[in-house]
Formats: structure tokens, sequence, C-alpha cells
């Protein structure tokens, strides 16, 4: 529907399937900002399993706020590149097409995110 509507944006002299392969690469990238870091997060495994009761669930939770909050502060770049490597397990070459950058700057984004994330969780430990 995207690329009928816009269709006066299409260049006839290059091929059209490029040209709607990135309409539906922008579409699903809309998507996926769209979704709350929550819900992904929420997903992670857990290493150690929660305490029991009330005052575990509660502490599971804080904790994934708190990561929440972090990945949110992250600029766009690190945070795309650090929920695609540990969440949805991509490669870098996969995260690299997926984001049009370079697989140096997907490695860059994850070493800074991570350590962003870090310096962020620190003094507040995780379960």
């Amino acid at each position: 529907m995207r690329a009928f509507v816009h269709f006066e944006r299409f260049d006839p002299e290059r091929p059209v399937l490029p040209w709607l392969i990135a309409i539906a690469r922008r579409l699903c990238l809309d998507v996926l900002r769209r979704r709350t870091m929550m819900s992904r997060v929420e997903t992670m495994p857990v290493t150690s399993p929660p305490p029991r009761g009330p005052e575990g669930e509660a502490s599971l939770r804080e904790q994934l706020s708190r990561l929440d909050r972090a990945l949110a502060d992250l600029d766009e770049g690190p945070r795309e590149a650090i929920v695609l490597f540990h969440i949805e397990e991509m490669s870098y070459r996969d995260i690299a097409a997926a984001l049009e950058v370079p697989m140096g700057t997907v490695m860059t984004w994850l070493h800074r995110g991570r350590a962003r994330l870090r310096t962020a969780l620190e003094g507040a430990p995780f379960a």
C-alpha cells in the first residue's frame, strides 16, 4: 500500500525490487521502534532463577525496569545493535545489513553500548 501511495517517488530508471525492499525495511524498523523495550527484555533468559515469592517477583521486575531505562537512555544505534545481538541473537554481519552500516560500526556500537549499560547499572546489583 505504501509503495502504491508513494509511486510518484519511484525512479523508473532504477529497478523496482530494491525500492520495495527499502520500503518494507523501513516499515519493519518502524514497528520495532514502536515496541517497548520492556516487552523485549521480559523475553530474555534469566541466568539464575529469581527468588520465589512476592519479594522475588518485585526484585525481578525492578531489575527489568532498571535495564529497560538503561537501554532507553542509549543512543539509537548502540541500543538497536544490543537488542539485535543479545536478544534477537543476530550475527554482526546480519546486524550490519539490517541497520545498513559497516560491520565495524556494529562492533563499535556494541562495545560502547555495553560499557554504558555497565556504567548505568553499576552499584545496583542484579540477583
